[in-house]
């Protein structure tokens, strides 16, 4: 029972090392012109009307109208636009 309960222990703590390794060697690999991962959040959030979906300002299209406003899609832009008529 020992035997396990140490093997166990040295795998947790070389899963950790290794995910660790991975963080750091993708801090230093990232190149400057390179985008971000996706789940890191650069710019401002915006959310869309007709989905709810959170998007990024910079990635958002516009749908004109009574002003300016940010839809993720557009199958969302169409519905907006067919909704304001």
């Amino acid at each position: 029972m020992l035997r396990v309960v140490a093997f166990l222990v040295v795998l947790f703590s070389i899963l950790l090392v290794l995910r660790a390794l991975r963080q750091v060697l993708a801090f230093f690999l990232r190149s400057p012109g390179r985008p971000a991962p996706p789940h890191e959040v650069v710019g401002e959030m915006v959310r869309d009307p007709v989905c709810g979906t959170w998007i990024d300002r910079r990635l958002a299209m516009t749908a004109g109208g009574g002003g300016m406003v940010s839809v993720c899609s557009e199958k969302c832009r169409n519905a907006l636009e067919e909704a304001r008529r």
